[in-house]
């Protein structure tokens, strides 16, 4: 499991991945906005990251949802 950092609106959020490579998927959290998400290796791609931005818009404001959606996809594609 890997611990992200990450600045919003002045508050420090971390965020939790977890990678599982034998059933290929993650499993990514963000405790303080009490969101979390699954999604396997075939779901990267522009549609998943529009569905993470999606996802993150019930709790941020738009712009820091989409900011917030794109460190998690680099960091997932990272991994």
């Amino acid at each position: 499991m890997k611990i992200r950092k990450t600045i919003l609106s002045d508050a420090e959020l971390n965020i939790f991945i977890y990678e599982n490579k034998k059933d290929e998927y993650f499993v990514v959290a963000v405790p303080t906005l009490e969101w979390s998400t699954k999604f396997t290796y075939d779901d990267l791609g522009e549609e998943l990251l529009n569905q993470i931005i999606h996802a993150l818009s019930s709790k941020l404001d738009e712009q820091e949802a989409f900011t917030l959606g794109h460190r998690i996809n680099q960091w997932t594609r990272e991994m």
